[in-house]
């Protein structure tokens, strides 16, 4: 067995090694081409060719792996993108060997943790088992009692972390008689929803700092450049923006866009959250869209929204750390 270092004419043989061994049958992960690998990994800021160990035995690729990082900053994590093993020759320790190799790297590289997350600036693309090609664009975490979650369970990493993956198909979508009701409750009293007018409507700056997300504040200025404003869906009382989501958009793959789902302090506990994301989906279908994925936390309370919608939780994944030892 030895170790190569991944060079640009080796490709069609990890491609071949991925689609074989972490697709279809065998995980849950979109096929690669090499455009797809090109886009995801090499055009990448954070990759290096040596972040990307082959497994060989004599002239046989048998196995690979990846790891990132973001910062010299040894505060901040390292991360594992993928380990896979040709079936032939999995359980037999090579698994092991890869993960090893990409510690090292990690370590070399000032790092004194690891996590398995989606905050690896490198995301796999995986597709809802039972359907035809509704993807997500990115695993959350570490697919919960696959092959990859026992050899990192094996290997010293600890779960510290569950993130559940919901699918919600939209072809046949209506409103259910449960939600239009609750709309009109809520329009008697002033509040609609529909979307955004830049001319008409305001309040977006203050609902963000009432929701203290900067990520979701950062998503809807990167919007508003783009002209999309008008796309987001909020809930408006007097013209001012109390609540958000969308904006409406459909991905190529015919899933539905979502950037997230906020209803200022003020006004909670009316299912304002609710009805609104129920009309992200109606109107995501009219748009075109096919069906919508996400993810979100255990714990998190907005999973009461998506149930409300009929989403099914689909996947769940594991959030895994490892901290190194450092021997003196």
């Amino acid at each position: 067995m030895k170790f190569k270092q991944f060079s640009k004419d080796q490709l069609p043989a990890l491609i071949k090694l991925w689609n074989e061994n972490a697709t279809g049958e065998n995980g849950i992960f979109k096929p690669w081409t090499e455009e797809l690998f090109t886009n995801k990994f090499l055009n990448n800021p954070h990759f290096k060719d040596e972040s990307l160990v082959l497994l060989y035995k004599g002239n046989e690729l048998i196995g690979a792996g990846q790891a990132n990082f973001t910062n010299q900053n040894p505060e901040s994590p390292g991360f594992i993108t993928f380990v896979v093993v040709k079936k032939e020759y999995q359980r037999q320790g090579y698994g092991t060997q890869i993960l090893e190799k990409l510690e090292q790297y990690l370590k070399d590289n000032g790092k004194t943790f690891v996590r398995c997350y989606f905050g690896n600036p490198t995301n796999l693309e995986w597709y809802v088992p039972g359907y035809d090609k509704h993807n997500h664009p990115g695993a959350p975490a570490v697919e919960f009692n696959s092959a990859y979650y026992f050899l990192l369970l094996s290997y010293g990493y600890n779960t510290n972390g569950q993130l559940d993956a919901f699918h919600l198909e939209l072809e046949n979508y209506e409103l259910p008689e449960y939600v239009v009701d609750k709309k009109k409750e809520n329009e008697k009293d002033g509040y609609f929803i529909d979307f955004f007018d830049p001319e008409k409507d305001h309040g977006l700056k203050e609902l963000f700092e009432d929701l203290n997300s900067p990520t979701w504040f950062e998503e809807i200025e990167r919007q508003r450049k783009l002209g999309n404003l008008n796309k987001l869906l909020v809930v408006k009382k007097d013209h001012c923006a109390l609540g958000f989501t969308g904006p409406i958009f459909t991905e190529p793959s015919g899933r539905g866009y979502l950037s997230g789902v906020g209803i200022h302090s003020k006004v909670r506990a009316r299912g304002l959250g609710k009805t609104m994301f129920c009309e992200l989906c109606l109107r995501s279908k009219e748009n075109g869209a096919k069906f919508m994925t996400l993810f979100t936390g255990s714990d998190n309370k907005a999973r009461n929204i998506y149930l409300y919608a009929g989403m099914r939780i689909v996947k769940s994944f594991a959030i895994m750390r490892k901290d190194f030892k450092w021997k003196k």
